[in-house]
C-alpha cells in the first residue's frame, strides 16, 4: 500500500514554544474503590494506589466523579529520598523498566545486541506534534542516551527520524547531532502512519535486529535512569476553534478545563473536542471532567462539522485505502483492524466507518 498525506487547514499552526502549567490548584487521582481520610497531607511523588502517584504535594479535599481531590499546597514537598542517576548497562535498563512496569521491558529483554537503533521524532496525527517537542526540549540528553545504547548494544547503524516538513527541529538536530558521528539525522515525507514501526522499517534502508523507540520512549527511559521527577506531561493543544494552538507542559492528573481557561481562547460556540488526534481518538463529551492522565497526549479542539453522513455509494475507496487489508462494508478481516481511521477519511458519503468497526469488534469478542 502506498502511504498518503493527509489534508491540513493552513489556518492551524503551532507556537514554537512550549509552555508550561505546573501549578494547577487541584488535581485529581483516579481513585475508583479507594478511601483515604479527608485533610490528609500528600507528599509529592507519594504513591496513592499503584500506580498512581501524587504530582503535587498538598490535601486531600474529598472525591469527585471517581476522582481523588488534592488541593494543591504549592510547596513540592517530598519526603526524603535520595535519588540515584544510573549507570547506563543492560542490567540498569532491565531494572528501571521491570520497576515501572514499563511496556519497553518486552522491547529490551534477552538483547545483548542490536543491530540497528531507530528513534522517531515522528506524529502521525494530525495537528499532533509531542514527540518533535520533546525532542526539541530535551535534544541534548536524549543524543547522549542514544550514543550510550549504541555503545552497550555494539549497533551497527543509529537513526534520529525527522519529518522533513519540521525545519524548526531539523537546524537543532544538525547542530547537535555533529558531536555524535555514529548518528545519522534520517528525513522522511509527511505521510500517515509511519510513525508505527511496522510502516517505518519499510522504507529505511535497514534489516536485521532493530530495536524502535520514539522520542517519547527515549524520554522515558531517560528519567528512569536519570532518577529524574516523572511528575508532568506534553501535550499539544491545537485546532480550527483555538485562537492560538500551543504545545504546553502540565501537571499529571489537572482537569483539562482548568487548562483551557488559563492558557486557550476558544473563538467559537460550536466546537467538539477530541483527545489522541482526529484520525485514531475518541471525542471527549464534558471538557469540565476531563482529566489529563499517562495516555493523553494531544487535545484537539475543532470547530463542528457541518458535512451530513449520506448512504454508501460502494466506491471501494475505504477497502483501497486500508493498510491492512479490511473490508469495512463486509466485515472481512476485522481483527486486523489497527484503528488508523482512514476508512472514514476517504469515505465520500461522510460515514464514520471507524466507529462501526470499532462497535463490530466489540460484538465479537
Amino acid at each position: 500500500m502506498k502511504l498518503i498525506t493527509l489534508e491540513r487547514d493552513p489556518s492551524i499552526k503551532i507556537n514554537n514554544d512550549i509552555i508550561y502549567y505546573l501549578n494547577p490548584d487541584y488535581v485529581y487521582i483516579p481513585s475508583q474503590d479507594i478511601w483515604i481520610d479527608d485533610r490528609k497531607f500528600i507528599h509529592k511523588n507519594s504513591l496513592i494506589i499503584a500506580p498512581f502517584k501524587s504530582p503535587v504535594s498538598g490535601y486531600i479535599i474529598g472525591t469527585k466523579n471517581d476522582y481523588l481531590v488534592i488541593k494543591n499546597d504549592f510547596r513540592e514537598l517530598e519526603k526524603k529520598e535520595k535519588r540515584f542517576k544510573k549507570k547506563i548497562t543492560i542490567k540498569n535498563i532491565l531494572e528501571c523498566l521491570d520497576k515501572n512496569n514499563d511496556k519497553l521491558l518486552d522491547t529490551f529483554k534477552n538483547q545483548t545486541k542490536f543491530t540497528n537503533i531507530v528513534i522517531n521524532a515522528l506524529n502521525d496525527e494530525p495537528y499532533v506534534y509531542n514527540n518533535i517537542f520533546i525532542l526539541k526540549e530535551n535534544i541534548d540528553e536524549l543524543l547522549e542516551l542514544l550514543d550510550e545504547l549504541s555503545y552497550i548494544y555494539k549497533t551497527d547503524n543509529n537513526y534520529l527520524v525527522v519529518k522533513n516538513i519540521d525545519t524548526m527541529i531539523i537546524n537543532e538536530c544538525l547542530n547537535a547531532i555533529g558531536t555524535y558521528p555514529n548518528i545519522k539525522l534520517t528525513l522522511v515525507n509527511d505521510e500517515y502512519l509511519l510513525e508505527r514501526k511496522e510502516f517505518l522499517e519499510n522504507i529505511l534502508p535497514i534489516k536485521d535486529n532493530t530495536l524502535y523507540l520514539s522520542a517519547t520512549d527515549l524520554l522515558r527511559l531517560n528519567n528512569y535512569l536519570l532518577d529524574k521527577d516523572n511528575t508532568t506531561i506534553l501535550l499539544t493543544i491545537s485546532g480550527s476553534a483555538l485562537k492560538e494552538s500551543r504545545i504546553i507542559r502540565v501537571k499529571k492528573y489537572t482537569l483539562l478545563k482548568d487548562i483551557l481557561d488559563n492558557y486557550f481562547e476558544i473563538d467559537t460556540d460550536d466546537y467538539q473536542v477530541i483527545a489522541n488526534g482526529l484520525m485514531q481518538g475518541f471525542l471527549v463529551p464534558d471538557i469540565t471532567n476531563f482529566v489529563i492522565t499517562d495516555e493523553i497526549y494531544a487535545i484537539n479542539i475543532m470547530k463542528s462539522s457541518k458535512v451530513r453522513e449520506d448512504a454508501c455509494i460502494n466506491c471501494g475507496k475505504c477497502l483501497e485505502i486500508c493498510p491492512v487489508g479490511v473490508n469495512p462494508l463486509s466485515g472481512k478481516n476485522i481483527k486486523s483492524c489497527i484503528n488508523c481511521g482512514l476508512c472514514s477519511y476517504i469515505c465520500p458519503s461522510f460515514i464514520n466507518l471507524k466507529a462501526k468497526l470499532k462497535e463490530q469488534i466489540k460484538n465479537e469478542r
